[in-house]
């Protein structure tokens, strides 16, 4: 991935994490001069988080830029959770092969949401750091509360699925803990 090239696209609320690029969505034509930047940047995947986003719209366009598209809704509903945490590996083996571009709408809260998830029931057990937050900010009036909330459910309802806990709960309680001191941490 070419960094340099990436960052003339000129993304709004870009940052780099985990082998890739998370930012403001690029289904809106208002992006559609970033995308030549990405492509030739390296970028392979597209991972949108949008739940409440019905259309083949953005997948097309990814397609017509030779960008695979993959849909990873996150939200707080029950029957969403259950998606999640169906399509969860999938989510990760496409964060770890790197070259992606992951986004909400904003690229803010449930961007934060998704990365705090792929960290803490997959990455900290392979040693990498927590993300860094972009939306849920105390500087910007925000809490980690939503992702804590999503977090819990997520983490119950996989304990239901499969019988047992992913990890102990003193490990998932110590990593919400490192969750927060980011959101804190962030906003000095």
């Amino acid at each position: 991935m070419n960094r340099e090239l990436i960052e003339q696209a000129q993304i709004p609320d870009m940052a780099f994490v985990y082998g890739g690029v998370r930012g403001r969505t690029m289904s809106s034509s208002r992006q559609a001069h970033a995308w030549k930047a990405l492509v030739e940047g390296g970028i392979r995947q597209v991972i949108d988080l949008r739940e409440d986003y019905h259309n083949d719209k953005y997948e097309n366009v990814c397609k017509s830029h030779g960008v695979d598209y993959f849909r990873y809704p996150v939200c707080r509903k029950s029957e969403c959770v259950a998606i999640m945490v169906e399509k969860f590996p999938e989510l990760c083996e496409l964060i770890d092969k790197g070259d992606f571009f992951i986004s909400c709408a904003q690229g803010l809260h449930r961007t934060d949401i998704a990365l705090c998830l792929y960290w803490v029931f997959h990455a900290a057990d392979e040693g990498k750091e927590p993300p860094v937050l972009r939306g849920y900010l105390q500087e910007k009036g925000h809490g980690t509360g939503k992702i804590f909330h999503v977090l819990n459910l997520f983490y119950s309802y996989m304990t239901e699925k499969n019988g047992a806990c992913p990890m102990p709960i003193e490990v998932f309680k110590d990593r919400k803990g490192i969750i927060q001191s980011t959101c804190a941490d962030n906003s000095a």
